[in-house]
């Protein structure tokens, strides 16, 4: 699925699947696998549940001209987000069809 991402969008979402790889040495690593650019949490949050893996979603707004965290899927399929306010990640409730 791709994204047409409007040259002049605020805001965009970049969600990211994680994986493990194992070096040589046995140690164990996580590395960024499919990505895909979104203009909604939403499109970036079903992108890694139709794909059904853990992943992040970070977002990158013109005016900081920065990306930062924004969510984060569990292995087990739930969500978190950061409260910017405090720095925890507190649970976001389940996507329901009308969400999506």
């Amino acid at each position: 699925m791709t994204t047409r991402i409007p040259r002049n969008a605020k805001r965009v979402f970049y969600a990211t699947e994680s994986t493990t790889r194992t070096k040589p040495d046995g140690e164990v690593i996580r590395v960024a696998g499919r990505e895909q650019r979104s203009t909604t949490f939403r499109e970036a949050r079903q992108f890694l549940d139709d794909l059904g893996v853990p992943g992040g979603v970070t977002v990158w707004t013109e005016r900081s001209q920065q990306t930062n965290a924004y969510a984060d899927r569990r292995a087990d399929g739930s969500w978190v987000a950061l409260d910017r306010l405090t720095g925890n990640w507190v649970p976001l409730p389940e996507a329901t069809q009308e969400q999506v």
